[in-house]
């Protein structure tokens, strides 16, 4: 059912859907959908992407049963990044996804390039296409928040982490994402693009919509 979704998702699109997977950290989200969170491993999740492959094209999953419709746009199917950024778990993935969709915590360029260097190196030894890198991060600006940036992604973290012991999360706040100005923001993207990024997803940590006519403005 998942992969006649993203085909339909496809097909309504004009072949522009990308697909973000992860195997996700909450056992929750597991028990929610019925799923047992033993599978939570990239080794399933392979396993579950190339029976969706074989759904995109065409092939029979299930014997008597007539092809799963409506095909793709995209030959082969859309485009799927892995939710990772693990050396072991890049390494896995480079067999069937399309790229990185990871998430940057303590915004550090030099060592998130080292991991997309790892990538084009196992998609290349994988003779797969150069993989397209993408990662994200939470941000906040001093210019939106009443100069209270940083106490605005540590209220946004407490919030999202619920699921994690409040100490550890404020043990993480005080370095994860980005808080700061504008021109600090575009200083820090200029480095992502420096390592090769091919998208920055930039996750707002409140609900002022100034916050992303301001991004909006600094990309131009």
């Amino acid at each position: 059912m998942l992969a006649k979704a993203m085909a339909t998702a496809d097909q309504l699109s004009g072949g522009r859907l990308t697909v973000g997977l992860g195997v996700g950290g909450r056992d929750e989200d597991y028990r929610t959908a019925g799923a047992d969170p033993a599978t939570k491993t990239m080794r399933v999740m392979a396993d579950r992407v190339a029976v969706m492959r074989q759904v995109w094209s065409g092939q029979h999953t299930v014997e008597s049963v007539r092809p799963v419709g409506p095909p793709p746009v995209q030959p082969g199917g859309p485009e799927l990044l892995v939710g990772t950024m693990g050396p072991k778990t890049i390494r896995h993935a480079s067999a069937w996804a399309d790229g990185l969709a990871g998430v940057t915590l303590d915004l550090d360029p030099a060592a998130v390039g080292r991991l997309f260097d790892l990538a084009r190196t196992s998609w290349s030894d994988a003779g797969r296409p150069a993989p397209r890198l993408t990662t994200s991060f939470w941000f906040a600006l001093e210019e939106t928040s009443g100069g209270r940036a940083r106490e605005q992604v540590h209220r946004h973290l407490r919030h999202y982490m619920n699921w994690l012991p409040v100490e550890l999360v404020d043990a993480m706040a005080p370095t994860t994402g980005f808080a700061g100005s504008l021109a600090e923001l575009g200083e820090l993207l200029d480095r992502f693009e420096e390592i090769g990024t091919h998208e920055v997803q930039l996750i707002p940590t409140g609900s002022d919509p100034e916050q992303v006519a301001r991004v909006a403005e600094l990309i131009g």
